[in-house]
């Protein structure tokens, strides 16, 4: 009798541990949810425009990102405005912040240091402007170039003139260098990233984590210095490119150089550093790679939506997502809420306006967020804000300012849920923990929390 009265006693204790460990799962969970850790950052594309850039400015810039709980920042130093297609010079006013000169130096420490302070973890954009990798650096020997019956020459643009990095201040410009060679690329990184870490001293920078490579718009290439011999090695026979025969083969090694020689380059310079890489592995030009390989070659990857989108970007959301699965990486960023093309960009965007667009990607696998786009504002309030072709305008200076914080509390909110255990069942908008707990993002956007017991709850992001 007192055995059978001792084991219900263990039983019934059992019981008990076992719905505290419940209980505390919950309101861990819950916990988290309503205050998502440190380690979940929602980000921002950090644009200098025009070299309209000063350190009252930048400090301010910064601030207001903390305040609003924005706590990683992509910064691309050179960005140049077009609002003229036609000709892209036409009408541009540029202001003292000249590429690498010492005010442009004093902005560049200015945002590390003031970022590091406020606990805002940094990038870097790889060369100036926002695609792709080359600068005035770069000589023609070292850049993209192709094999044409006359010979070979530096790659072309339809218009006829050199590929360069672009679109950036004219200081900044300078060719895009060879995707097939990871000694050149490797030699650019130090040129311009290097610099950077030599320059900028490392008590000033300890956030600054992030090689930035943005979606590839610069075209194709066809040779390198050693493309005869690398394809002699791949395949077996040597490479004639009056040869139609070869262009099958041809085409498949400069897929995985621009995979191992290019991304894997920067990838390889980024760790000598301490550093990660994350890139946009799909093209919005004629794009030499392989999404997935390409990809897998950096360390986080990501996909990009647009505010006026009529249809889903599968492209986009595909190559990222690809890759991530590929190479074992959880986080699927996008670069959220571009605006801007074919008409300009306005300054109209509400919480209300956003979030059924991240919503519909955040179903298709997105977990983690950018906001398209953050422009530095002149620290001086009278004078006009610099306002751009592209972008939503997420600045200090927007009319719908207010509306930051919580579309931010939203989008890390879901960001969490969704980075949390594993895809369930390979569905990308379910996660389940190891402890067995099923998460649910739902057709109407909350959270359906279904615990190891069965017990089920519906969070709300939005609240």
């Amino acid at each position: 009798m007192k055995k059978i009265l001792l084991c219900c006693l263990l039983a019934m204790f059992g019981l008990m541990i076992h719905a505290e460990t419940l209980s505390d799962v919950r309101e861990n969970l819950w916990q988290s949810f309503l205050t998502p850790p440190d380690s979940i950052r929602v980000g921002c594309y950090y644009y200098w425009v025009n070299e309209r850039v000063d350190p009252k400015g930048v400090r301010a810039d910064l601030q207001w990102m903390k305040d609003n709980g924005i706590t990683l920042a992509f910064l691309a130093t050179d960005i140049r405005n077009r609002p003229n297609w036609d000709d892209p010079w036409k009408g541009q006013t540029f202001g003292k912040n000249k590429f690498q000169s010492r005010l442009w130096w004093k902005n560049l420490r200015t945002a590390l240091k003031t970022a590091s302070e406020l606990g805002i973890e940094m990038g870097i954009f790889n060369c100036p402007g926002w695609s792709q990798s080359g600068g005035p650096w770069v000589k023609p020997e070292e850049a993209m170039r192709n094999w044409t019956p006359q010979g070979i020459e530096v790659c072309k643009t339809t218009r006829g003139t050199d590929v360069v990095c672009s679109p950036c201040s004219p200081e900044a410009e300078g060719l895009e260098v060879d995707k097939l060679s990871k000694t050149h690329v490797k030699k650019h990184f130090e040129a311009f990233f290097g610099e950077i870490l030599r320059r900028i001293p490392a008590k000033d920078r300890p956030t600054l984590t992030t090689v930035v490579v943005d979606s590839w718009e610069r075209g194709k290439q066809n040779y390198t210095d050693s493309i005869y011999e690398k394809f002699r090695q791949r395949f077996g026979y040597e490479l004639d490119y009056t040869n139609e025969a070869c262009k099958k083969d041809l085409d498949r090694l400069i897929a995985e150089l621009v995979a191992s020689e290019y991304m894997g380059g920067l990838t390889e310079k980024a760790h000598e550093y301490g550093l990660r890489t994350w890139c946009e592995p799909y093209a919005h030009s004629p794009f030499p790679g392989n999404s997935i390989t390409y990809g897998s070659a950096a360390d986080e990857v990501a996909a990009e939506f647009w505010v006026g989108d009529k249809k889903f970007r599968k492209k986009e959301v595909d190559a990222a997502l690809g890759a991530a699965r590929k190479s074992g990486k959880n986080r699927v960023w996008a670069e959220s809420f571009t605006d801007g093309w074919p008409e300009l960009a306005k300054d109209d965007w509400s919480f209300e306006k956003l979030k059924p667009i991240a919503d519909r990607y955040f179903h298709a696998g997105v977990n983690a967020s950018i906001l398209h786009v953050m422009i530095s504002q002149p620290g001086n309030e009278r004078e006009p804000a610099v306002r751009p072709w592209f972008g939503t305008y997420f600045d200090r200076r927007s009319a719908h300012a207010a509306d930051l914080k919580p579309l931010v509390q939203y989008l890390r909110r879901c960001n969490f849920m969704l980075q949390l255990g594993r895809p369930y069942n390979n569905a990308t908008d379910q996660r389940i923990l190891d402890d067995g707990t099923i998460i649910r993002f739902t057709d109407d956007s909350l959270f359906e929390v279904t615990f190891p017991d069965g017990h089920q709850e519906t969070w709300n992001p939005a609240r």
